[in-house]
């Protein structure tokens, strides 16, 4: 009987019987996959992988002894194919030049309860969704305009992402006088539309029916213009549509967007998932919001480590510190030594005027245009517009294929 979707197959290359079990009784319960077991050298390695045309390659670092040089190698020699390296403990100190060496993802040995299958999946789905872009930006009617893209994210829940990110996009809208767009990217319990005391049925999820065919007149349906003259897309209503929207159609909604609007900031909130890494790969910056307290601080430090790992340069990374000014919090440069890193931005704390904002929906930058937090933002912004400059040379300095496209980046973690 015919089947609707083929096995993969998976090429594990190692020579640790051990592993090889473990792997084989990891996947065997999976009937997506076909596993391939490969012990020897790496003579031989390249007529196995001619004849077995793997979709991803498991490869165990212990197979050769220059195990990074190798993987860059196979990586450089076979582009259509997934690799995942599998690390032990005594790699795990490599970890950041496997990452550089282009596989992005890895899995560690032993394996904990279903990480393997999990990660497999994933990368797996980042290689079909990296060939399904270039493939788009090879087209002719591919995009070659792109816009400033913020994506406000903190590692810490209850930092302040949405206030931030709701307050900012209307100073910068006021600041650059065009359109700005803010993304709810909390698919699950997201606040902008209380914010800003928006009530409509519109979501991010009405897009994703037409990927094929999101134009502009699509797209100014679906979006809601506040009266402070943002637009916004709302995160869905429903918990259940929330959960079924996939990384690969988030990154296809937002090079519509893209398209339409000259800049976006998002609200990916602090959830760490294949959505936020998205709206972070999607973005020329990502904002990251951290309290003044050691908890907060603690959290950034991680991310930024997260950071590395998914390869962002440090300039990507903008220090926003949020409530900023009571007695006990740490310093400045105290936050900057410990993060390794300079404040871009300060929004000063004044609960009372804030919790009225949010119960009234009215953005404290139009609540209060004049007050010390109203005029922090307003830096912010100004001070945002003033690296639009720097992205956009960096935007065209990125490679382009024969069609003279760019190629946008896809990550799935």
């Amino acid at each position: 009987m015919p089947t609707n979707n083929p096995l993969k197959t998976i090429l594990l290359v190692s020579n640790n019987q051990d592993l090889i079990e473990t792997t084989r009784t990891n996947l065997g319960s999976n009937e997506l996959y076909d596993l391939i077991a490969e012990m020897g050298n790496r003579e031989k390695l390249s007529d196995i992988i001619a004849e077995t045309q793997p979709k991803l390659i498991l490869f165990d670092f212990d197979f050769d002894p220059e195990p990074i040089q190798f993987v860059q190698e196979l990586i450089n020699a076979y582009p259509q194919i997934a690799f995942l390296p599998i690390l032990t403990e005594a790699h795990m100190a490599n970890a950041d030049q496997v990452m550089l060496t282009g596989a992005r993802v890895f899995v560690k040995y032993p394996y904990q309860q279903d990480t393997l299958s999990l990660t497999v999946k994933r990368a797996i789905g980042y290689k079909q969704s990296e060939q399904a872009i270039s493939e788009l930006a090879s087209t002719p009617e591919a995009p070659t305009k792109h816009s400033h893209v913020f994506t406000v994210f903190s590692p810490k829940g209850g930092a302040g992402t949405t206030t931030f990110a709701v307050n900012l996009a209307i100073s910068l809208h006021k600041q650059v006088k065009e359109d700005v767009l803010l993304i709810d990217g909390k698919l699950l319990f997201g606040h902008v539309p209380l914010h800003l005391n928006i009530r409509t049925g519109n979501s991010l999820t009405d897009l994703i029916p037409h990927l094929a065919m999101l134009d502009k007149r699509l797209i100014r349906q679906v979006v809601v213009q506040h009266v402070s003259g943002i637009y916004v897309l709302p995160s869905p209503l429903s918990i259940f549509d929330g959960q079924g929207v996939r990384a690969e159609d988030l990154f296809t909604v937002l090079q519509a967007l893209q398209l339409e609007f000259p800049h976006i900031i998002i609200d990916a909130g602090s959830h760490l998932n294949e959505n936020s890494v998205t709206f972070m790969d999607a973005s020329n910056k990502i904002m990251l919001v951290a309290n003044p307290n050691i908890a907060a601080l603690r959290d950034a430090r991680q991310f930024m480590e997260v950071a590395t790992s998914l390869s962002y340069p440090m300039d990507k990374i903008m220090l926003i510190l949020y409530g900023a000014g009571k007695r006990l919090d740490i310093k400045q440069e105290e936050i900057e030594n410990i993060l390794k890193m300079k404040v871009f931005g300060i929004i000063p704390a004044d609960g009372d005027q804030m919790r009225r904002s949010l119960n009234e929906g009215v953005p404290i930058v139009i609540m209060k245009p004049t007050c010390p937090i109203s005029r922090a933002y307003k830096g912010v912004a100004k001070k945002l517009f003033k690296t639009f400059e720097d992205i956009d040379a960096k935007e065209s300095e990125k490679p382009v294929n024969g069609s003279g496209k760019r190629v946008k980046r896809f990550f799935i973690f």
